[in-house]
């Protein structure tokens, strides 16, 4: 991989993690089959131990389109870090926050997600898509909106 390839190569990963937490904010969870691999294999961790599991992009589509939508929703990616093992296959961690406002018995709850994701990426067709996912919440938050 030529350095040129490996920008270019890192431009689109950073976008296709990006293009994730912009397709959520706007709950659109069908674009996910535009960012997961048909065969994907997704689990995410509460507290360290397997809250969810999915083992292909329709059953994670429908899970999150079970959870409804939230009133507003913002998600923000910090840093991402990726190694690649050669031009189509490369791993990489992604920092999130997750911001989500729910109503709860009348009021407006905030609530703040930090959350880690390790992801497996493979480039298919050539397009970069994530085969594997582990998604951590690793903190919590939830207020009152005032």
């Amino acid at each position: 991989m030529t350095a040129t390839e490996e920008l270019a190569a890192r431009t689109e990963l950073k976008l296709l993690v990006d293009r994730y937490a912009n397709e959520s904010d706007k709950d659109n969870q069908d674009y996910y089959v535009n960012i997961f691999t048909p065969d994907c294999h997704v689990r995410v961790y509460f507290n360290n131990e397997v809250g969810m599991a999915f083992d292909n992009v329709q059953d994670l589509i429908a899970a999150y389109k079970n959870f409804g939508a939230a009133k507003e929703a913002l998600h923000i990616n910090g840093q991402q870090v990726v190694d690649f093992q050669d031009a189509e296959h490369a791993t990489g961690v992604c920092y999130g926050l997750a911001h989500l406002i729910t109503e709860e018995e009348g009021a407006d709850k905030l609530t703040t997600h930090g959350i880690r994701y390790y992801d497996t990426y493979v480039k298919q067709n050539g397009k970069w898509l994530i085969a594997e996912r582990e998604q951590y919440f690793v903190f919590s938050k939830t207020e009152n909106v005032q």
